[in-house]
């Protein structure tokens, strides 16, 4: 080959179908790769949300590092002294009239029980789903122990930002004392919380993340798995 008919054949660059060809098998490679990074996405979105539940859910029973808000308070979930059915993760942060923890007396709050927690932006609290309501003892099905209108008070959040909410029944299938199927709830992907507040796991909770707090999980089977969720 000459000189000058290899420049010609350098100069010559690629054609349009060859262009095409190139672009066609970046497209169907996308194709192959987007659903599975999305996937890895939400799997690792759901494993986070479970690992902070437990986060809170040692916060609030305490654990090998000490006593909880549950032990400090003798045997009362996240709530201000004065309305004891006030539940809100946000009293792992905030006293709510309770007095300092007396060594004497093995009573009292020393928290805050978690280092992190932040407060919803008025954009984010407008946004989430309805399913995030208000509890009221006259409406005792009601879904959710927050208020999402309430954006001045600190939250734990699971991976979508989203308020990870204290369920505590009025009464419990499993046990005498409705205190012991208080749950930590999540949401999920799809931002519906499908866990009523009296149901210990007999409705489908798709894909809501669900840890109970002193038992064991009712519902067989318990949460879909992070990777088929």
């Amino acid at each position: 080959m000459t000189g000058k008919h290899y420049l010609n054949t350098l100069q010559r660059g690629v054609t349009l179908i060859e262009l095409s060809v190139v672009l066609l098998i970046l497209v169907a490679l996308a194709g192959l790769v987007v659903p599975y990074v999305g996937n890895t996405s939400s799997t690792a979105s759901c494993q986070t949300t479970d690992a902070t539940m437990q986060t809170v859910k040692q916060a609030i029973m305490g654990g090998a590092a000490g006593a909880g808000f549950y032990g400090d308070t003798l045997g009362r979930y996240p709530s201000p002294q004065s309305t004891p059915t006030d539940y809100s993760l946000t009293y792992l942060f905030e006293p709510g009239g309770w007095s300092a923890y007396n060594a004497k007396t093995g009573v009292g709050w020393r928290g805050p029980y978690l280092q992190s927690g932040g407060v919803l932006s008025a954009e984010s609290a407008a946004n989430l789903d309805t399913s995030f309501t208000a509890y009221s003892t006259t409406t005792p099905n009601g879904k959710a122990h927050i208020d999402h209108h309430v954006i001045t008070i600190t939250q734990v959040f699971d991976a979508w930002h989203r308020p990870i909410i204290l369920q505590v029944p009025a009464t419990c299938s499993i046990s005498s004392n409705p205190l012991d199927c208080a749950r930590l709830v999540s949401a999920g992907d799809d931002a519906i919380i499908n866990t009523p507040i009296n149901d210990e796991g007999a409705n489908p909770r798709n894909d809501d993340r669900v840890l109970f707090l002193k038992i064991s999980d009712p519902k067989p089977g318990g949460n879909i798995a992070c990777d088929q969720s």
